[in-house]
């Protein structure tokens, strides 16, 4: 949307498109989650390795990535204006 809204603003057309991705962390008992990735429709999407995160066992591996790294990487990227996770899809992009 940031994208998109900075291309009107400099008079150009919204180039970026939202592909649906969606997280959800399913916490199933204490130091263990399900940390449920997908899009429209509900199509799978995972951005982590099998190993890191199994999309369909609770798991402590991904309790951790809930539980640390959103905390730190909040406080000390997003609210200094550096969102390292961001990125999008242009048009030409997804047309090819």
């Amino acid at each position: 949307m940031a994208e998109n809204l900075i291309s009107v603003m400099d008079g150009k057309e919204p180039n970026s498109l939202y592909d649906g991705y969606g997280s959800c962390p399913l916490t199933v008992t204490k130091g263990k989650i399900i940390l449920a990735e997908f899009g429209y429709g509900g199509k799978i999407m995972p951005t982590f390795p099998s190993w890191v995160n199994n999309t369909f066992k609770a798991t402590r591996r991904a309790w951790v990535l809930k539980a640390d790294i959103p905390p730190h990487v909040y406080w000390n990227y997003m609210l200094k204006g550096n969102e390292v996770f961001a990125g999008s899809k242009k048009k030409e992009e997804e047309q090819h």
